[in-house]
């Protein structure tokens, strides 16, 4: 009798085995035999991105740029650069030395596009678009400048009939501007300084016409463009541009505590660069990790683990990565900006328990944030 139980035991424990007997081998393993039908997956890899966003006038199509000083009172700063705002975000990617080999066979198996586990065991899980999400990055908000397409200094007066195309006229009324450029450039000043007297008046109530609300929104829009595009005449195009550079933080031992590198070079006169010159400041990212984790690291690697060499049950669980946070700064003589942010390649690689489970991954971190049996 004991040895029929010992037997159906045996059978119960090869059925519930088979029922979940999934394989996970690193692709630097050499297995023995072929390992058909399975997919791919990879540990994440934290890369930190900087969005630097910076401003300038660009005054190529500035006519009275000599005059800007003199009429408008600017304080000569013009074609120079500067920095406007600095944002510090990460995204997480493949890590390419951490890529394993799953067979699935009855285990439900989830990866995202950037071959990263989604999740595991839950076949009708609601994931919504975080995966679109977290792989999205920051566009650039083109703004569409439209110049005016006519001379307000250069103009002449003219006639047009029902048959004249646009640009010929019949009839020219008057002759090219022959205004020197310096009057030209004290007339668009003068003009400059109605139009904000004018403002200054209907913001004060001072207008002789009562306007309603929304006519006088109009009004004021009006007057600010009118007010952009004579500026433009002295100062040249206000642009904002946003580059982003990014940085893959180094995983090793030696590392992890501190690390600093030049993230890019910048000019007031020449604007951001990679290269270094003269004038240029570099502006450096630091990182500094407390490794708050090195205690888990430890146990998970000598208690927990089972990534020795020879080790049966390593083919057969899931490796993932448990974030570690660390302080990002970004510096330089002219601004300083500190961020904590998470790397996922700072802290330490586990894995699944083995058998029939539920568990899902952060699509923004990688990190495991649900499990169940």
């Amino acid at each position: 009798m004991m040895k029929y139980r010992t037997i159906l035991l045996v059978i119960i424990a090869a059925l519930v085995a088979s029922s979940c007997s999934y394989e996970v081998r690193t692709v630097r393993s050499k297995p023995k035999m072929s390992m058909p039908g399975g997919l791919l997956y990879a540990l994440p890899r934290t890369e930190i991105c900087v969005d630097v966003t910076y401003c300038h006038y660009d005054t190529t199509g500035a006519p009275f740029i000599k005059f800007a000083t003199e009429m408008l009172a600017t304080d000569g700063t013009l074609g120079t650069y500067d920095i406007k705002s600095i944002n510090l975000s990460t995204r997480v990617v493949a890590d390419p030395a951490q890529f394993y080999y799953v067979r699935p066979r009855r285990m439900t198996v989830q990866v995202d596009s950037r071959n990263l586990l989604r999740s595991v065991g839950m076949a009708t899980a609601d994931l919504g678009d975080a995966n679109e999400a977290a792989t999205a990055d920051n566009g650039e908000d083109m703004e569409q400048h439209l110049a005016p397409q006519y001379n307000l200094y250069d103009r002449t007066d003219t006639f047009y009939t029902r048959s004249d195309r646009p640009g010929r006229p019949t009839m020219v009324a008057s002759k090219k501007d022959s205004r020197t450029p310096r009057q030209q450039a004290l007339a668009a000043a003068e003009r400059i300084g109605q139009l904000q007297e004018r403002r200054q008046q209907l913001l004060n109530g001072e207008s002789e016409t009562s306007y309603t609300p929304e006519g006088l929104r109009v009004l004021l829009d009006l007057i600010d463009n009118q007010e952009r595009q004579l500026q433009e005449q002295f100062l040249g195009r206000y642009i904002t541009e946003t580059v982003r550079f990014t940085y893959t933080p180094l995983d090793e031992k030696t590392l992890i505590d501190s690390q600093t590198v030049v993230l890019f070079y910048f000019d007031p006169k020449n604007g951001i660069s990679t290269k270094e010159s003269r004038d240029a400041v570099p502006v450096y990212l630091s990182l500094r990790c407390d490794n708050t984790m090195r205690n888990a690291a430890r146990f998970v690697k000598f208690r927990v683990g089972t990534f020795q060499k020879g080790n049966m049950n390593d083919r057969n669980t899931f490796k993932y990565r448990s974030s570690e946070q660390a302080d990002v700064e970004v510096y330089s003589k002219f601004f300083h900006i500190k961020k904590q942010l998470p790397i996922a390649q700072f802290g330490p690689t586990m894995e699944l328990p083995y058998g029939k489970i539920k568990a899902l991954f952060d699509a923004h971190t990688g990190d495991l944030i649900y499990i169940a049996n």
